[in-house]
């Protein structure tokens, strides 16, 4: 289980980063500034929610 949680908090994390990074440049160039803000509230949600689990799985070890 720890091993799962902590492979979800990673994956959560280069999600959020690729959401961050890749897919606000391309929503900015083409002009789509909707889906540009719903990527960003995305890409925090992920990373909050992989802090959320990293300090649950800190707490719980």
């Amino acid at each position: 289980m720890i091993r799962l949680l902590g492979s979800l908090a990673g994956m959560l994390l280069f999600s959020a980063m690729l959401l961050l990074v890749v897919d606000i440049r391309i929503y900015s160039n083409r002009g789509w500034l909707r889906e540009k803000k719903y990527a960003k509230i995305i890409a925090w949600s992920y990373i909050l929610l992989s802090l959320i689990i990293c300090i649950g799985l800190l707490l719980y070890i």
